[in-house]
């Protein structure tokens, strides 16, 4: 594949920072932390290239992100307009459950799901009312 590369800044010295929003098409190890998956990750960055079929961001002429296009889902600017996150009402209208301590039942609950090959994450967080999140947390 050729390469081809998208400049978000000037050449030299980037004066504007900005970041990427990357989200995978499934749960992917942190690139800061290997104890962690993640669905998405901001990476700070002023420039994306593309090449041997890999993402790479870079923030002042230093690569600090490389992922292979295949588990890429999306991309966007992380301060995307488009995108407006949700106040802790409509969240907690979503997930009844989020912010309230697990009981010991729940525990047991989860676990035994997740050893019966139960691993959908967001199916989970709604039999549970919790984020996702919370459930890939609670199960580490």
């Amino acid at each position: 594949m050729p390469s081809e590369q998208v400049r978000m800044a000037p050449m030299g010295e980037s004066t504007v920072r900005t970041a990427f929003r990357l989200t995978f098409t499934d749960y992917h190890q942190d690139p800061n932390d290997s104890d962690v998956l993640r669905r998405a990750v901001t990476i700070q960055a002023d420039r994306i290239t593309f090449n041997d079929d890999h993402l790479n961001l870079w923030l002042t002429g230093i690569r600090v992100g490389e992922f292979p296009l295949d588990i890429i889902e999306s991309v966007c600017p992380a301060g995307d307009a488009g995108r407006r996150r949700e106040t802790p009402e409509e969240l907690r209208a979503r997930f009844p459950r989020m912010g309230h301590p697990w009981s010991p039942e729940d525990d047991a609950r989860l676990l035994a799901l997740y050893q019966q090959d139960e691993r959908d994450f967001d199916t989970l967080g709604k039999q549970f009312g919790r984020k996702p999140s919370a459930i890939r947390s609670r199960l580490a």
